[in-house]
């Protein structure tokens, strides 16, 4: 109490302002720590990830689709994994690759467009050298044709680098431009819009000028009561339709219509573990930590630019 006492003596010009922003500051911190932690605490033995922590009886397979989420997560959470967990991760990532024919899978599952974008991303993240990998875009451009199969592969190509991309990109703008200039979307439009408007932007395509100004207005109006976006016929919003949305703003450099409510969504979807649901009360999951520490970093990147 005393030691207390002669701080406050000694610092008479920090504010009560200030002081709240430091604790604020040390609680962001130490919630960053225990997701890392619940990350961490998925790590298969030989590497990989798990969905979720596994309990002492499970029979589980690492996951690549965990695996992805689990190498990136660290680092938007300020602790990238270090050099020999990468390469152990690493094997994991090649082992599910099939050189003959491009594709990835899970082990034991099947190859798919979405499959192998997701592990185009994980072996960019964990430092797969590309010509190990090469043929996966060969498959992705082959086999990427609907909106869904493209918007995923843009994403492998972000990953890639767009100017190294060993194909030329415009069918799958066409397949974008498509989608966003729906008359009547049978999804929820500000989830058609952003998904769509983050697909062009991710290709290193600019929107019209026409396109670029209904886009934010649409986004903002389908911001709803709850802070989150969500798909049509569902009251409540959704983490991974709200992950679109703010692909789209954060790539346009736009805030959300209400950034203190986005955070109080994707604080409910938080657990005590340390690890985030894909709904509010479930089990946390690697998904529901990948969409709750990426949008957040989103979140606080766009609310720190003036």
């Amino acid at each position: 109490m005393r030691l207390s006492f002669a701080l406050v003596l000694l610092l008479p010009s920090l504010s009560f302002a200030q002081t709240d922003e430091m604790l604020k500051a040390v609680e962001r911190d130490l919630a960053a720590k225990r997701t890392a932690k619940w990350v961490l605490e998925c790590e298969a033995p030989g590497g990989g990830f798990f969905h979720a922590p596994p309990g002492p009886k499970a029979d589980a397979k690492p996951s690549l689709r965990a695996t992805n989420g689990a190498v990136r997560a660290p680092r938007y959470l300020g602790f990238p994994l270090l050099k020999g967990e990468r390469e152990k991760h690493a094997a994991f990532v090649l082992s599910c690759y099939d050189p003959k024919t491009g594709a990835f899978a899970e082990p034991g599952g099947k190859p798919d467009v979405a499959i192998t974008s997701i592990g185009v991303m994980a072996a960019v993240e964990v430092g797969i050298p590309k010509e190990k990998f090469a043929k996966a875009m060969d498959y992705l451009k082959e086999n990427a044709k609907t909106f869904e199969e493209v918007r995923i592969a843009a994403a492998a190509v972000e990953a890639w680098g767009v100017k190294d991309c060993p194909f030329k990109l415009d069918e799958w703008v066409k397949v974008a431009y498509k989608h966003l200039n729906q008359r009547e979307p049978k999804e929820d439009r500000a989830r058609a819009v952003g998904g769509a408007a983050a697909l062009v932007l991710r290709l290193g395509w600019e929107l019209p000028v026409n396109d670029a100004q209904f886009a934010k207005p649409i986004m903002d109006d389908g911001q709803r009561a709850d802070g989150g976006w969500g798909k049509t016929g569902e009251k409540a919003s959704d983490i991974e339709t709200t992950y679109r949305v703010m692909r789209a703003l954060t790539l346009l450099k736009e805030k959300p219509k209400d950034g203190a409510k986005l955070r109080a969504f994707l604080e409910s979807h938080r657990n005590a573990d340390g690890g985030y649901a894909t709904k509010p009360g479930d089990k946390s999951s690697m998904s529901g930590v990948y969409y709750g520490v990426i949008v957040s970093k989103w979140l606080d990147d766009l609310e720190a630019k003036k």
